[in-house]
């Protein structure tokens, strides 16, 4: 099996921008994008302003952020850092899902993404959340 990188994905509750900022400087990052929800056009009823996705960069290295949707508090109950695989093809991606899927817990059902990857997102039978992903060849 080739895991081609692993990337942590940390969520926060409303404080993604200021977690960037503070990761950012203390790991001496650069801040590589950042989107939020509105700018996505994803209906968050009390906050658009939230971050829906950031990446940071430290010496070669990815770190993913976000904010939790504001009405949905299930990522953030012992789960604020994931740890995100991404494959080489689809037919590894399959079999780390259907074993992590196994006695844990999906959160995000294995399928293709508005954004072109097949992803999901699997807490495992020891509690450990995985975001795992698979970048379709063009």
């Amino acid at each position: 099996m080739v895991i081609k990188q692993v990337t942590p994905y940390l969520y926060f509750n409303g404080t993604c921008e200021e977690a960037l900022a503070f990761y950012s400087e203390a790991l001496d990052g650069s801040v590589r994008e950042s989107q939020t929800y509105g700018d996505a056009g994803v209906d968050v009823a009390q906050d658009s302003n939230r971050i829906i996705h950031a990446q940071l960069e430290v010496n070669g290295h990815l770190f993913m952020f976000s904010d939790i949707p504001n009405d949905d508090d299930s990522l953030n109950k012992n789960h604020n850092i994931y740890i995100v695989l991404e494959f080489e093809n689809e037919e590894q991606i399959n079999e780390v899902y259907n074993i992590f899927k196994e006695e844990g817990q999906v959160q995000m059902e294995l399928e293709k993404a508005f954004w072109g990857q097949t992803y999901a997102k699997v807490i495992d039978k020891f509690g450990i959340g995985w975001d795992l992903s698979y970048t379709h060849q063009e």
